[in-house]
């Protein structure tokens, strides 16, 4: 009984215990808020990128230069300054809309597989346009991949749209 009181009563491995159970638990916080600011900063990034691209159409310069998909790709991934390649990974869909009722979503996920089927179609003077941009990309850390918008290899899809109506040019 002496053994076990005094066992009760000894105090200098407390902090240590109390840091290997809070431990887990905090750093799992940690790189969850870590992952998912950095998740936010591309996304907003991405969006970004796409409203300063898309102005080249809507203004007229993308006619004018005569883009092509592969022009409007490169120019969007050069507003990225990100370390990833983009340009290979980046799937754009533009398409002119006719009729407002008769635009849809796009999630671009079709079980577990990216299925969006590329598009330029920037119209001309006055086309409303819709241009959509998804994104895989890969997550800082893997253990939290609890995104809806994921493939089967667990990247996620990060996705930004424009629509717009082209001015007179």
């Amino acid at each position: 009984m002496l053994i076990l009181r005094r066992f009760a009563g000894n105090r200098q491995g407390a902090a240590a215990i109390e840091f290997a159970i809070l431990a887990l638990p905090f750093f799992l916080v940690i790189f969850a808020i870590i992952e998912i600011a950095i998740m936010c900063f591309v996304d907003a990034g991405l969006d970004a990128a796409l409203h300063k691209t898309a102005r080249q159409v809507r203004v007229g310069t993308a006619t004018t230069d005569q883009w092509d998909l592969s022009k409007f790709k490169a120019t969007l991934c050069s507003e990225l300054s990100y370390y990833f390649d983009c340009s290979n990974s980046l799937l754009v869909r533009a398409t002119v809309i006719t009729d407002m009722s008769s635009v849809t979503r796009i999630s671009g996920l079709a079980g577990g597989t990216l299925s969006v089927s590329e598009d330029f179609d920037i119209g001309g003077a006055g086309d409303y346009v819709l241009i959509q941009a998804f994104l895989p990309w890969n997550p800082v850390v893997h253990y939290y991949s609890y995104s809806s918008s994921k493939l089967d290899d667990g990247r996620y899809v990060l996705g930004a749209a424009e629509l717009f109506k082209n001015e007179p040019f």
